[in-house]
């Protein structure tokens, strides 16, 4: 079961700010994807084949390649200053 200091928690490392009525709404819907997935528990899945691809077939050969030069990787940039992208102050 849900407790209040849970979706607190949550919500501190979700960097969220939740009213009161919120915080009880979450709690709700979080109780209620609970019961959900207590659900699942109920299925009979032995006779289900796993859903796994073979990773190796998903990926490439990891061969070194020659990188971009300086002059391609800049090429197209707005500003660069000592070989670095320059952009605008931001704070």
């Amino acid at each position: 079961m849900i407790q209040s200091i849970d979706v607190n928690k949550l919500a501190k490392l979700s960097k969220l700010t939740l009213s009161e009525a919120e915080a009880a709404k979450a709690k709700e819907r979080l109780q209620g994807l609970l019961k959900l997935m207590e659900n699942f528990k109920e299925l009979d899945l032995k006779d289900v084949e796993p859903m796994v691809a073979d990773s190796a077939s998903l990926l490439r050969e990891d061969v070194p390649v020659q990188g971009l030069s300086y002059e391609q990787v800049f090429m197209n940039a707005p500003q660069e200053e000592h070989r670095h992208f320059a952009i605008p102050k931001v704070i």
